[in-house]
């Protein structure tokens, strides 16, 4: 399925040469007419036009080996340089000569008559430019077309190619899995994929591959295992190369490179946002959901490969066949559950940025958290239990921000992701959770605002102290916090200007206790992430607010 609708992907892309073709730059056109005149040189060399040109399956080192109407003048023509030709000068251009005789043979193109008989006349002495070397690249062009782009002389080639892989890189011939047709098996793939930005080697890692017994299946070893021709190897490397290049068709999270289209190649944004929410963006975004009018395009089919890279293998982490309609309702869910009644202005994470908040650093970053967040934000995947994990050992280990705002979001993520759990977290404080692990954090919270207005430029809080043990065993320490918490009150109570606050105060406390027949001896982990949520919004509490919206 992956393979197949990249290669669909490709024929969207009018950019991409045929199989066995390539596209470089070019020194010089030799234009000809049809009768095999030459009617001069054009430098092109520095218009930035690019051609395409044959390439061969198995690259050329040192040996002669021709490339068909395009190559160095070399080639084309012997030596230009040197009015004298030697033996492997004479040989290159034999050869050039040869191939495109076979081309005519197999085609009867009139063109390629015409290049036959200028290169059989080869009187170009008079219009050789001065400054043209051995090592420049020509191509012909005939009454100004270029003869590559002719359908049989591309087929021409095609079937070369296809005959050099049977006979020097595989005698396996089969079915094969993508375009159905018996073909040249790849023993290895001809297009590897460039994921230098995730760890890949340079030379490009290979999808399809097995270097162990373990690996193989009847008997089949190396790129084998999978029976994909050559034609169609090419087609998905070049699709999938092209993605990874294209700013506009990857994502990066992590050690993770996610590249995405869709069936017809139509834009789509939603991913840039997903990396960098700008404000306004965001915004007309969210609002289209809410007012019904989405940006999606009917049920246009949306494809999302995510890939990592070990050694020089390809590793395919996820892969998401969905419609747009689904990520962009699933990327505005993403971005709803991130919203918190904190008092401070509404502020939106990319992936990356969440991601970022579950480890002090990159390099600590797990895997599996990266790739949730994303399956999360794309296809709606609850979140897995690492998430929970590092988010929660995150919060315990950063003694000086605990639960920030990120890092709350992504909690509220993980129990509303999870809904046969029972637990709906909503943006603001909810008195009605009578969860002990929540009424824990809540309480933890309590007393230490209690702490910080008794005793006002405190360095070290309740929080910087106690919170790591409160969170996962509140027996053990609440006890002691509420007998010193009650002293504070009285101080509170005792001085005039703090009285209205002692007052509040100790209500909240109260109502909180009373919710609390007693404190556990130990909470699990999604405890402590209810803990941290509950410190988290009863922090951000103002019951000032809480009565306007109720009137």
């Amino acid at each position: 399925m992956i393979l197949e609708k990249l290669c669909e992907f490709a024929e969207t892309v009018e950019d991409f040469p045929p199989p066995h073709f390539k596209k470089r730059s070019i020194d010089y056109l030799i234009e000809i007419n049809e009768e095999g005149e030459l009617l001069g040189f054009t430098d092109v060399s520095d218009e930035g036009k690019i051609f395409i040109y044959a390439d061969h399956l198995i690259g050329r080192t040192s040996q002669v080996k021709p490339h068909l109407l395009v190559d160095k003048a070399s080639y084309v023509f012997g030596n230009i340089e040197e009015e004298s030709l030697s033996s492997r000068q004479k040989k290159t251009k034999n050869e050039f000569y040869k191939l495109i005789l076979e081309s005519y043979q197999a085609t009867s193109e009139q063109t390629i008559y015409s290049i036959l008989k200028f290169l059989e006349n080869n009187q170009v002495e008079d219009h050789i430019e001065n400054d043209l070397k051995n090592n420049n690249w020509l191509a012909f062009r005939v009454n100004g077309k270029d003869p590559l782009k002719i359908d049989s002389i591309q087929e021409f080639w095609q079937k070369r190619q296809n005959k050099v892989a049977n006979e020097k890189r595989s005698d396996f011939i089969s079915e094969c899995l993508i375009c159905g047709q018996e073909k040249v098996i790849a023993d290895r793939d001809p297009e590897q994929f460039k994921l230098l930005r995730v760890g890949g080697q340079s030379g490009g890692s290979s999808l399809i591959s097995a270097n162990h017994k373990s690996f193989e299946s009847y008997g089949l070893s190396g790129s084998y295992i999978a029976s994909i021709c050559f034609d169609c190897a090419t087609q998905y490397g070049r699709a999938a190369n092209y993605l990874i290049a294209k700013k506009e068709h990857r994502l990066k999270i992590g050690d993770i490179l996610y590249i995405f289209w869709t069936k017809n190649n139509l834009e789509f944004n939603g991913f840039e946002l997903l990396e960098n929410p700008e404000e306004n963006e965001l915004r007309d975004f969210l609002k289209s959901f809410k007012s019904g009018k989405k940006s999606y395009i009917d049920d246009e089919k949306f494809y999302c490969l995510a890939l990592s890279a070990n050694n020089s293998r390809t590793v395919v982490r996820d892969w998401i066949s969905t419609t747009i309609e689904n990520v962009e309702e699933n990327i505005n869910n993403y971005f709803r559950e991130m919203q918190l009644d904190d008092n401070k202005s509404e502020r939106y994470y990319g992936i990356n940025s969440l991601v970022s908040q579950t480890a002090f650093k990159f390099d600590d970053i797990k895997p599996i958290v990266a790739e949730s967040i994303a399956a999360y934000a794309i296809k709606g995947s609850p979140l897995a239990e690492a998430v929970l994990f590092n988010t929660v050992k995150r919060i315990k280990a950063d003694v000086e921000f605990r639960v920030t705002r990120p890092r709350a979001s992504l909690l509220k993520m993980y129990f509303n992701s999870h809904p046969e759990g029972g637990i709906k977290v909503k943006n603001k404080l909810n008195k009605k959770e009578n969860s002990p692990a929540y009424l824990c954090g809540r309480l933890f919270s309590v007393i230490e605002i209690i702490q910080k207005k008794a005793l006002p430029g405190i360095k070290s809080t309740i929080v910087d102290r106690y919170y790591g043990t409160a969170s996962s065993a509140p027996a053990s320490v609440f006890g002691n916090l509420i007998r010193k918490a009650q002293h504070h009150l009285a101080k509170l109570r005792k001085e005039e200007s703090t009285t209205g606050l002692y007052y509040w105060l100790q209500s909240e406390l109260e109502d909180i206790m009373v919710e609390l027949n007693d404190f556990p001896a130990t909470l699990s982990l999604k405890e402590q992430g209810l803990f941290a949520l509950g410190y988290y919004q009863q922090k951000a509490y103002r019951p000032e607010k809480d009565k306007k919206e109720e009137n």
